[in-house]
């Protein structure tokens, strides 16, 4: 198969697809003008009242999910049972979690004053609505890699633009109108379309962007951010590694690595792309990963089917551009190795012998290829693993539990895993950050909220008495001023000092206000 337009073909078979037509720089504008009017009334229902329309939301993502696993095997090529799975059955669950760390990133902080210092105030420090917010989704996960934005910034009171990858959307399109069905109109706006589509959001005045993707592209975003003087939260590529004890429990260990390499074709930015495995265990390790590689059915299949094709011709060119040059220099092919032949498919790869010379090793490959790299032992597979210029989930396998945590604190990434990998992005509570070029973004739980809030002072003063700092300037001040300094380096003797000043001050300021 060519390479047609982005999102014009089912990746798994080739077949034409209804076409979406790109939105125009006015369809820009009028989606954030829509949002931001809409925005002002979400803004003010309160928190439990947003959160119940989000559920509701939830409830008819969850009615229609027929149609909606239907729109995501056509964007992706995947079988609806993977589609469900990974991007349906949990939806529900997710916003009750999305509403629990609401609560607490939108909890007012009340600030303790000093009632001497201070008489009569009291502080508040608010979470205020940003007003639209913009976001950039990429094609892997086509509608759950928008909620772990949407439903927070939602909840925040803000208002949404949405804007899918041209490779996917319809998917994205599916999600906007189950939404547009509960909330008010014109509060989540939709826009499709490239990059330029992306550059208007920021261009037309969004109040914070959200991206996902490759690192040139989000190098883009957050300059473009900047000079708007935005937020902007940038989730970008990533190369995760797994190490490899010998001391883990093997058969788990080969299942979790499959799982998490090969899922979703390997399309996962958290995906398993590197695997440091303890030599004395190298070759029965390689020997089982590549047996269930070679059992994996790639869609389409008659029957069910265990992961998709790559999402577009672009993709699967990089994936056969890695392989061949790992084999070309020295990697030992185990399993797959080749496209299917049918769509954008690629067979379930497990390299062994790697290299860091290797692209494989080096840079984002996103298909459904396993690089296992033979360490000597953990301190070597520690350093290489952090030999790299990505950082998003790093994991350990070992049945030494205080050990393996250890060893998963040394790495340099934003979630450490013992035993297991990736799945904390299912988790709406618990941060998916990174560290290097995977970027400082934070999606989901209470720390991702700097992309939608900002905090507003709010001081009320209920005194009768003007404060004793207030005009004029006389030698009353200077020794107030003073006996501040004394009370500061701890002179009890101060206290007593202030107390018969503050008298004078305040006659001194109201003889001043009376002419």
């Amino acid at each position: 198969m060519q390479n047609p337009h982005p999102g014009s073909v089912c990746p798994a078979d080739g077949r034409e697809l209804p076409p979406v037509e790109a939105s125009s720089r006015d369809d820009v504008r009028q989606a954030i003008i829509s949002a931001r009017k809409a925005q002002v009334e979400w803004s003010q229902l309160g928190l439990a009242a947003r959160a119940e329309l989000l559920k509701q939301v939830g409830r008819r993502i969850l009615d229609n999910q027929e149609e909606g696993c239907q729109l995501l095997s056509d964007d992706t090529g995947r079988g609806t049972t993977e589609c469900r799975m990974t991007e349906i059955a949990s939806t529900g669950d997710y916003i009750k979690g999305a509403v629990r760390a609401a609560k607490v990133a939108l909890a007012p902080e009340r600030i303790k004053l000093s009632s001497l210092d201070f008489p009569g105030k009291r502080v508040v420090v608010e979470s205020a609505p940003r007003g639209v917010i913009g976001i950039i989704a990429p094609w892997n996960y086509p509608v759950s890699n928008f909620y772990k934005s949407l439903w927070p910034a939602l909840l925040a009171g803000n208002g949404v633009v949405m804007k899918p990858s041209e490779h996917t959307p319809r998917s994205g399109a599916w999600l906007a109108a189950q939404c547009a069905a509960i909330l008010p109109a014109g509060l989540v706006g939709l826009v499709q379309g490239r990059g330029d589509v992306g550059q208007g959001l920021i261009d037309e005045g969004v109040d914070s962007i959200v991206f996902t993707g490759s690192v040139p592209t989000g190098r883009k975003v957050a300059l473009a951010a900047a000079e708007r003087l935005i937020p902007a939260s940038l989730e970008l590529s990533g190369k995760d590694a797994a190490i490899v004890l010998s001391d883990c429990d093997l058969e788990r260990t080969v299942m979790g690595i499959a799982q998490w390499s090969m899922h979703n074709a390997g399309q996962n930015c958290a995906g398993i792309e590197r695997v440091y495995v303890e030599e004395a265990i190298a070759d029965d390790f390689v020997q089982r990963l590549g047996a269930v590689a070679d059992k994996l059915q790639v869609a389409p299949a008659e029957g069910p089917t265990d992961l998709g094709p790559l999402q577009n011709a672009n993709q699967l060119a990089i994936v056969e551009r890695h392989v061949a040059d790992a084999r070309a220099k020295g990697a030992q092919l185990v399993s797959g190795g080749e496209a299917t032949g049918q769509g954008y498919g690629y067979r379930p790869t497990v390299l062994d012998h790697c290299s860091p010379d290797m692209l494989v090793v080096s840079e984002e490959t996103f298909g459904p290829v396993v690089a296992v790299i033979r360490v000597a032992d953990a301190a070597e597979a520690i350093q290489q693993a952090n030999d790299s210029k990505y950082g998003l989930n790093g994991s350990v396998w070992t049945r030494d539990i205080p050990r393996g945590e250890a060893l998963a604190r040394r790495l340099e990434v934003g979630v450490a895993l013992v035993n297991n990998h990736s799945f904390t992005g299912i988790l709406p509570e618990t941060p998916w950050t990174g560290v290097k070029e995977t970027g400082t973004g934070i999606a989901a739980s209470r720390h991702a909220y700097h992309s939608f809030v900002r905090p507003r002072t709010v001081l009320v003063d209920s005194s009768s008495k003007p404060d004793p700092f207030w005009f004029p300037a006389n030698d009353d001040l200077e020794a107030m001023s003073q006996a501040l300094v004394l009370r500061n380096q701890g002179s009890f003797g101060a206290l007593f000092k202030l107390a018969g000043l503050l008298g004078k001050r305040i006659k001194a300021i109201k003889a001043l206000a009376q002419g």
